[in-house]
């Protein structure tokens, strides 16, 4: 039972309590004060009527009459005239009549006990007999119970007017109680958040604490994101330009290739500047500056074009040399040409380098070395002929066409309305390679064949349909659960498009609070880019779907981790650990660091820890001494495995 519920029990018992005894005290009170002024009344009707039976003619036949004539007049219980000797003379009496308005319990308890009023009839100097004289009481009684009655009624809308005032006032006392449990589930979820210090005393002390607490664990975060991030720039960026190094690239770029889907273009943007004017001759400040510049000028563009591409990764590769991975791009060409322009703007100075530029795209049968090499023949050719434009592989130049782009809207409308959705389900596996949950990438069928999203993401995002797949791709995914009756989990990669939609959200919303049992089934996951771009649209996100019943879960985390703001009022389940830290794992020391830090951060927080990308089978002991909970598999899809 909730404490509302138990304060509002102790005011009904303590109204009920005041009533009864307001009413008991009124009773006992009112009858005490009637037996005395009956009393009183009996003894001076007793003293009139001897009095005036006194001067009458002693005849019992006339005495009998007058007694009975003043017993018919009044308000009488009884009247009884008794000789010298204690023989009756008169005696008229009547029983106790009770008002039929009147509960018989109230008279068993509240009628007035009267004693009877006694005087003594003289006849001349000598006594001639005793009278006894009783009021008649039932209609005390009726008229005691109309008062009590009145008075229940009365405390009754009292008792209303004062629950209402007073249930007004608790909600007013107790609103902050609310903050409080809200804050302690909270805590129960590993989500440290803060919440409004109340006025009450009791609560301002209990919130206060929980506050501190909340504070602590943010200063942890904190202390210990730095710490990682000190860690990581010592070994995987370039102090000068503030950029990925080669080697941190060179791991991001095997990670993409060996475990990301190659259907999709992806492209490698190579920038270069001429170092004959001296450039990397100047005095450090300065360098560093324009480097700095330059590399703001490539982030601004790349933020500009950010629709046309789904993930982005730059570094410095040489002292001259930068490199810019885009995943799932559209109109390569037209980001090309938005970032030789900004370079050479930032060097239009006299005696400033020349920028050269090349753009390939990443091939199915492609090594690092090979792309690299690929990028690095065709800069060196635009170089050499003294190209003032990006050189861009062929296939990256064509323009699409009107017909193309009505023929792709076409191609996923369709999909879209008739459902024309799978998923390529692949497990996340613990230490004793059970099923964790699986990554549910969407598959759309397009022209007869099933495709993965890669090939054809690009193409719906540019078209502003991405959303809408992905719900339908999800609506799938819980009409799925459903029919087979599965117990396992599966999680679905959300875009920073999806997260943005509104219209989209609620559907999403909508259709999960309809299928409880399916929304406790499904774990959804945003690129920890996505989450540090948007983090307030991130974080209504995860409240609404962990009010819902479901798991969330940041994807491809690493890189920007440290930049989130508050992540541990979040309240995540998981994160997914870059697949380009698990290229090459078995050998990469600082990387062993790094991950094991970033393990025991996220298990303070009751956040799992997956390593995404893993083919080999052989690191189950390296996992475990780093601190990793589970690793998505990519060698099959093993949809035979679900539980039945």
């Amino acid at each position: 039972m909730s404490i509302i519920k138990e304060l509002w029990l102790a005011i009904v018992v303590v109204l009920v309590v005041a009533i009864i005894g307001s009413v008991s005290i009124y009773g006992v009170t009112t009858k005490h004060y009637v037996e005395e002024q009956l009393y009183a009344k009996n003894i001076d009707n007793a003293t009139m009527l001897a009095l005036t039976l006194s001067k009458l003619e002693k005849d019992p036949v006339t005495l009998d009459l007058f007694i009975m004539s003043q017993f018919d007049i009044g308000h009488y219980s009884a009247i009884t005239l008794k000789d010298a000797n204690g023989a009756v003379i008169s005696d008229h009496h009547q029983s106790f009549q009770l008002n039929q308005n009147s509960p018989r319990w109230f008279a068993k308890y509240f009628s007035p006990d009267v004693a009877p009023g006694v005087a003594q009839v003289s006849n001349g100097w000598s006594q001639y007999g005793t009278i006894y004289v009783e009021a008649d009481t039932g209609f005390i009684v009726a008229s005691m119970w109309r008062a009590a009655y009145r008075l229940v009624v009365g405390l009754l809308l009292i008792a209303v007017v004062a629950g209402i005032i007073g249930g007004w006032f608790l909600r007013k006392i107790l609103r902050p109680l609310d903050d409080v449990v809200d804050q302690a589930e909270a805590f129960q979820d590993m989500r440290f958040i803060k919440s409004k210090v109340p006025r009450t005393l009791e609560l301002k002390r209990v919130v206060n604490a929980m506050n501190f607490l909340a504070q602590k664990s943010k200063k942890v975060m904190e202390e210990e994101n730095s710490r990682l991030d000190l860690m990581r720039h010592k070994t995987q960026f370039d102090d000068e330009s503030g950029l990925a190094n080669r080697d941190y690239f060179i791991l991001m770029l095997k990670g993409q290739i060996a475990f990301r889907d190659t259907q999709g273009i992806n492209c490698i943007f190579l920038i270069r500047f001429t170092t004959e004017q001296g450039f990397l001759r100047i005095p450090a400040p300065e360098r560093k500056k324009r480097l700095r510049d330059l590399v703001s000028a490539i982030n601004s563009a790349l933020q500009l074009n950010h629709q046309s591409f789904t993930d982005s990764r730059i570094a410095r590769l040489q002292k001259n040399e930068f490199v810019v991975l885009l995943t799932e791009t559209h109109n390569a060409s037209v980001i090309a040409y938005a970032l030789h322009n900004v370079c050479t703007e930032v060097f239009c100075h006299a005696n400033d380098p020349e920028i050269f530029e090349s753009v390939v795209k990443i091939r199915p049968g492609d090594s690092v070395s090979s792309v690299l090499m690929r990028a690095d023949t065709m800069l060196n050719e635009a170089q050499s002929s003294d190209a003032a434009i990006p050189s861009i592989e062929g296939e990256l130049l064509h323009n699409e066409s009107t017909e193309k782009e009505n023929a792709w809207t076409e191609v996923l409308n369709s999909a879209i309305t008739h459902s024309k959705v799978e998923t390529f389900n692949y497990p996340v596996l613990d230490s004793r390679r059970r099923v964790i949950h699986y990554q549910s990438w969407a598959g759309v069928e397009i022209n007869g064949e099933l495709r993965q999203s890669g090939y054809y993401t690009h193409w719906a995002r540019y078209l502003g349909l991405l959303p809408q797949l992905e719900l339908t791709t999800i609506s799938y995914l819980i009409k799925y659960i459903n029919a087979i009756e599965t117990q396992s989990k599966f999680a679905f990669l959300c875009s920073e498009q999806f997260l943005l939609d509104n219209e989209i959200l609620a559907q999403l919303y909508y259709q999960l609070n309809n299928s409880q049992n399916a929304a406790r089934q499904l774990c959804f996951e945003v690129r920890e880019s996505t989450a540090n771009r948007f983090p307030e649209a991130f974080k209504q996100f995860c409240n609404t779907l962990k009010a819902i019943g479901c798991e969330v879960g940041l994807k491809r985390v690493g890189e920007s981790f440290s930049q989130l703001i508050n992540i541990q009022e979040l309240g995540l389940d998981y994160v997914k650990i870059d697949s380009g830290f698990m290229a090459d794992i078995d050998s990469n020391l600082a990387n062993h660091s790094f991950l094991r830090g970033f393990c025991s951060l996220a298990h303070t927080f009751g956040i799992k820890v997956y390593a995404d990308g893993v083919k080999r089978s052989d690191h189950d002991e390296l996992f475990s001494e780093l601190g990793i909970d589970g690793i998505v598999s990519h060698i099959e899809v093993i949809e035979h495995l679900l539980d039945d």
